[in-house]
């Protein structure tokens, strides 16, 4: 049942894709005001009465990848920490007093950013903003708060211990980056944990939540008039000096692939097989965006599914991805497989691999992928909250106000060409390194 709905959206997707001309595609774009805030603090603005919510999103430098050398997740615990209290109420009166208005606030850390995400009714903007920067401007950060998130992060990272998958995701980002700081784990390890202290996570605050390298994106029922009368009232009593973070340094890519096998008795064998790969201002990531949609990206239309799912039957599910971090993020290839399978897959998973980086794409193959990207690119910005999140990552990467306008024209202008040279440089099989998590190979 699961499969056939899932294959109903990928072919509702494809014919939504193929309704939208060039022409619409191109002039589609929600109207946004970019402006600058208190200490030079970049602010989009997109604005719609639609509906009475208002989304905000905040980013800023100091993701995990700025964690402290041997204290692995300390961002991730000022993130946890930001809706535990601010200002004169406690956790449980914070809390309480956020389900009353409805309002939603949280945080998280990236490897590059801290994100602090709001969303309110209009009518309560002025309560849930209040609040928003209570929790930054006078944080509780209170002991027995602290202790209770050192706990559940502790349990948490004790369960991950049994799950092959996430085992494999954090061996595999540990044999790319090596000592580089996305090379540790972004919630922090078993070790790294117990050694974090309340004054470590003041320490981190502090020098997160400057103005220099933060971006408010603001989307939904709100005027531009009003919009700037918040920021510049409650923003101007951050940090205006620049923080110490600089830019994490790009990553190195090893010239020789290392496999990498961790015992764990259960019944599926985790494969993980990437290599550094690309940022967002690198000139071959438009390309990259379609082959990693042929290769693995496409759900049940890509070639890895159809060769090792629906040819074979090895797996249940099989993908690709890529994760373009300021300092180069991965390229990953993941699966999960029956123990006597895992050769047989890590072949055709380098078969593909090789393919792609020697053999040009079909003329047909291309046509399909381009028309469904373009196609579905409005779907991913159908939402408020979806458009404060793609603004607010538009702004901490500095992709440029016609970004979103110009989208579709760099998707369509990927060719062949483009995507055997992309394939040749991230599919190295020399270069990319394998982790598998099961029972003894």
């Amino acid at each position: 049942m699961i499969t056939n709905l899932r294959l109903i959206l990928s072919i509702l997707s494809l014919v939504f894709a193929s309704l939208l001309s060039p022409v619409a595609l191109a002039s589609w774009s929600p109207d946004v005001t970019r402006f600058n805030g208190p200490g030079g603090m970049k602010v989009y603005h997109v604005e719609s009465h639609a509906n009475p919510l208002v989304m905000v999103k905040l980013l800023v430098r100091g993701g995990a990848g700025y964690d402290p050398k041997d204290k692995a997740g300390v961002a991730n615990l000022v993130a946890w920490m930001f809706n535990e209290g601010g200002g004169d109420l406690d956790s449980e009166a914070f809390q309480e007093k956020l389900n009353y208005y409805g309002i939603s606030l949280s945080g998280s850390a990236g490897r590059d950013a801290m994100t602090i995400s709001m969303s309110t009714l209009s009518t309560h903007l002025d309560v849930a903003w209040a609040m928003m920067m209570d929790a930054l401007l006078r944080p509780r950060f209170a002991k027995a708060d602290f202790d209770r998130a050192i706990a559940e992060q502790i349990a948490t990272l004790k369960q991950a211990k049994e799950k092959p998958g996430a085992l494999a995701s954090n061996a595999l980002y540990r044999e790319i980056y090596g000592n580089h700081p996305y090379g540790q784990p972004a919630k922090g390890s078993l070790k790294s944990i117990p050694t974090i202290t309340l004054d470590d996570l003041k320490k981190y605050h502090d020098e997160v939540f400057r103005l220099p390298t933060m971006v408010l994106a603001v989307a939904g029922d709100i005027n531009l008039e009003k919009l700037k009368e918040l920021t510049t009232k409650s923003f101007v009593k951050l940090n205006h000096f620049p923080s110490s973070f600089r830019p994490i340094p790009f990553a190195i890519t090893k010239k020789r692939n290392h496999s990498q096998h961790i015992e764990l008795d259960v019944p599926q064998t985790a494969i993980r097989v990437g290599g550094v790969g690309i940022n967002r201002h690198d000139p071959d990531y438009y390309a990259l965006v379609v082959m990693n949609q042929i290769l693995g990206g496409g759900g049940f239309s890509s070639r890895l599914t159809k060769e090792i799912r629906e040819k074979r039957g090895l797996t249940y599910g099989v993908y690709s991805y890529f994760s373009p971090l300021a300092a180069q993020g991965p390229f990953v290839v993941g699966m999960q497989t029956k123990t006597a399978s895992v050769d047989e897959s890590k072949k055709l998973i380098f078969d593909e691999l090789e393919r792609m980086a020697t053999q040009d794409v079909g003329s047909e193959e291309l046509a399909d992928v381009k028309r469904y990207l373009t196609g579905s690119f409005p779907l991913n910005l159908d939402g408020l909250g979806k458009l404060a999140g793609t603004w607010g990552v538009i702004g901490f990467y500095d992709r440029g106000l016609d970004y979103l306008e110009k989208w579709p024209e760099r998707i369509r202008g990927v060719t062949k060409k483009d995507i055997r040279r992309v394939a040749r440089r991230i599919l190295n099989i020399k270069r990319l390194h394998i982790v598998t998590v099961g029972r003894k190979l």
